[in-house]
């Protein structure tokens, strides 16, 4: 990620951030922060008043670095398209994501898959419009849990899965198959260890 974020200033011709690993995980972790502690603006964690100012996140990092890595971070080459994913910028850090789940996922007998949907508003390929549903626009997202509520493996709905197995598609049907190719990502994976 590193690496990615300088590469792409130097690709839009502006300074290098010099970003280091720390800061990309303090970034990090000021995001997963803000999702618990949701407020109108991100700015408004650096904010005077106190009943909006987070004194973690003001601690962490400065308001304009925040901004600076915000601008600038990427997690894949700009250069390097994979025309048949849609969420090609972003798959690095997803497969890294699902990496570490399956990582220290300790098998157990029930599983639950449901789908997922993650608000966004802007424009994307892989946004979804679901009619009755809490959030209606968004990313809709796969995902297999434990009871214990522990996220074991997860797939973007992007329409066609550029990474799906067409026999799957066929055996299982459409609905089905993420499933299946989730589970079989644990069982390959286990069978590693």
């Amino acid at each position: 990620m590193v690496e990615e974020t300088q590469r792409y200033a130097q690709y839009i011709n502006k300074p290098d951030p010099k970003v280091t690993a720390h800061e990309i995980k303090c970034f990090i972790a000021i995001l997963i922060v803000s999702g618990y502690n949701t407020l109108p603006s991100k700015r408004m964690y650096w904010d005077i008043n106190d009943d909006v100012k987070n004194i973690l996140v003001s601690n962490t990092m400065r308001r304009n670095r925040f901004l600076q890595i915000q601008r600038f971070l990427h997690f894949q080459d700009n250069t390097k398209v994979d025309a048949s994913d849609k969420a090609w910028k972003m798959r690095p850090f997803m497969d890294r994501i699902k990496a570490k789940c399956l990582q220290y996922f300790v098998p157990v007998k029930e599983l639950a898959c449901d789908e997922s949907m993650i608000k966004y508003f802007d424009r994307h390929g892989c946004k979804q419009f679901i009619r009755g549903k809490l959030i209606r626009f968004g990313y809709k997202m796969w995902s297999l849990n434990t009871k214990q509520r522990y996220f074991v493996n997860f797939d973007l709905y992007q329409g066609i899965n550029p990474r799906g197995n067409k026999n799957y598609d066929t055996l299982f049907g459409k609905a089905a198959a993420p499933l299946v190719l989730m589970l079989d990502e644990i069982t390959c994976k286990k069978c590693r260890i």
